[in-house]
């Protein structure tokens, strides 16, 4: 029960409002760049920028996807500094949490957030990202099958390589109800996920499906990962701001990847000779054939 109304709330929540953002964005985007184009600014600017100006709307989106890993870096950084001092509000904010969890564990809930753990789990992640990469080679969108499986297989690399660098101690895992290994901060349950289930988000927001389905897929991807964040807590191998320095992180390199994957679209379109594209139109995974001459 605890998962569906999760899901409806997030649906909800992306149906509508996010529905409005994003055509609010995309909109106003086009309207925004056609005034610029045709002011005199965006006439010289064309006259004058040479190479540069072909490339303009990568720019654009580098500088967006930046913007969005400098913040979730911004975020981590505090969090990491917080998490080595033990008698800091985020130790003190941890240590009730842990307890708490540890006098409310239910039987329906230790199974459902059991069954999450193990999805958020490499075996569980790995099998998913196999499956959505080759679904993705079958329909001939191979540049996305490479996305989602460089994202995730780069993006657990990273969280093994910050687990080392913290070294942070796991909470006392003789009251835990699955066994955990290794350092703990952040949590490679949570930022994994986190970063597998962005990247398949984000090819299905690119889907030219129905936004009640786009949402739909985004809504899931989002369920999964509360619950198997959550899941971490309450089975008592991990701290809450293990957590959130897991989202935050993985938000970090997840934006870059989503940053540098449209920029190669946008690359690979404009080596086949195609005109520049505003930052709010969608790039195919395929490119456009070049044009004869």
């Amino acid at each position: 029960m605890v998962p569906v109304v999760l899901f409806l709330t997030l649906w909800a929540l992306c149906f509508v409002p996010i529905a409005g953002l994003v055509g609010m964005v995309k909109v106003g985007a086009k309207h925004r760049s056609a005034r610029v184009a045709s002011s005199r600014v965006g006439k010289w600017a064309a006259g004058h920028s040479g190479r540069i100006g072909a490339y303009a709307p990568m720019l654009l989106v580098m500088a967006v996807g930046g913007i969005a890993a400098i913040g979730a870096a911004y975020l981590f950084v505090e969090l990491a500094e917080q998490v080595r001092l033990t008698t800091s509000l985020v130790s003190g904010v941890d240590r009730v949490i842990h307890t708490w969890f540890g006098h409310e564990r239910q039987a329906a809930m230790t199974t459902l957030l059991s069954t999450a753990t193990s999805i958020g789990g490499a075996v569980g992640l790995g099998a998913i990202v196999a499956v959505v990469a080759a679904t993705l080679l079958v329909r001939q969108e191979r540049a996305s099958a490479v996305f989602v499986v460089v994202t995730a297989g780069t993006g657990a690399l990273l969280n093994l390589g910050l687990k080392l660098f913290f070294a942070r101690i796991r909470p006392d895992l003789t009251s835990a109800l699955v066994v955990a290994r290794w350092y703990s901060f952040p949590s490679g349950h949570a930022m994994d996920s986190f970063i597998a289930f962005g990247a398949l988000a984000y090819i299905a927001l690119r889907q030219p499906w129905p936004w009640a389905a786009r949402s739909a897929a985004l809504a899931i991807a989002l369920t999964i990962v509360v619950l198997v964040g959550l899941s971490r807590v309450y089975l008592g191998v991990h701290w809450a701001s293990d957590i959130a320095g897991a989202w935050s992180a993985g938000m970090v390199w997840l934006a870059s990847a989503v940053v540098a994957f449209e920029m190669l679209l946008r690359l690979r379109q404009r080596r086949r000779g195609a005109a520049p594209t505003s930052p709010a139109a969608d790039v195919p995974d395929q490119p456009a054939p070049a044009p004869a001459r």
